[in-house]
């Protein structure tokens, strides 16, 4: 760790965050900075904080020193600091709470439905998250275009629409556009779905469950009826998702389209040979 240096005219670290002086200092102990090295500043300093934060050497709920306190016990900049903590802090592993300062967040909230055939709601339910559903559509509907596509249906064939934004953590996650070919469940449009997994019911009511999907993701800039209906602080990109699952049979069941909030949980996607 660098030599901290003493700014004149403001208070060093052990003045103005003295209750998380001792434990910081001494977990800090062996951060190094180097001017010399490719990776920028904030970046080295953001790992090496992230690396503290998940081994629990800097415990959940427990204060940050402030960003001026920072700058002194590193020897950088404002702006270093400032874009390592915008970094952490987009990613849950630091809280700021206005007029009571910084603290460490949990663990990086993270869903895994990507490269799984479980769906989002089931997902995030078995990681402990609490949910919330708001539904602005469910309809037995004439088929359009894309749906027709998809799910390899005739000119005139009906689809069972349902949309709706999910919440996960207290957060908006998706806004999403789930099609089923209206034979395959009949009625299904006046099923009772508030805050319950789709795919659960489908599954229960019919039988029919995804053995396999595709699916593809792409940033997109979200359009203002979507920003509205998540509650959005924000225009920044989304994860746009569209996904085409299939049933043993090899015939398609379900067409996903999706604007996923990444800031509300990463997705996770393990690889292996």
């Amino acid at each position: 760790m660098q030599n901290t240096r003493k700014a004149v005219g403001r208070p060093g670290f052990a003045e103005q965050d003295s209750l998380a002086v001792e434990i910081f200092l001494f977990e800090c102990r062996r951060i190094v900075l180097s001017r010399g090295a490719s990776v920028p500043l904030w970046e080295q300093l953001s790992v090496q904080l992230e690396n503290l934060i998940l081994s629990g050497k800097l415990a959940v709920g427990s204060r940050i020193p402030s960003e001026p306190a920072l700058c002194d016990l590193f020897g950088v900049s404002k702006a270093v600091v400032r874009h390592a903590i915008t970094s952490l802090a987009a990613r849950g592993l630091v809280v700021k709470i206005p007029r009571k300062g910084m603290f460490v967040g949990d663990r990086p909230r993270e869903s895994g439905f990507v490269t799984s055939n479980v769906s989002l709601f089931d997902d995030m339910l078995a990681r402990g998250a609490k949910l919330r559903t708001q539904t602005f559509e469910f309809v037995k509907v004439l088929a359009d275009d894309e749906e027709r596509e998809a799910l390899q249906l005739k000119e005139e064939a009906c689809v069972v629409r349902a949309g709706r934004v999910f919440w996960a953590y207290g957060q908006p996650i998706t806004h999403s556009i789930m099609s089923f070919p209206a034979e395959k469940v009949p009625g299904f449009e006046r099923v009772p779905i508030e805050g319950k997994s789709i795919q659960g019911t489908i599954r229960e009511l019919y039988g029919r469950r995804l053995v396999r999907a595709e699916r593809w993701l792409s940033a997109v800039m979200p359009p203002p009826e979507v920003i509205q209906r998540m509650e959005l602080e924000s225009q920044d990109p989304l994860i746009w998702i569209e996904s085409i699952g299939f049933e043993k049979d090899g015939s398609p069941l379900e067409y996903y389209r999706a604007y996923y909030n990444s800031a509300a949980a990463r997705i996770h996607i393990s690889v292996s040979d």
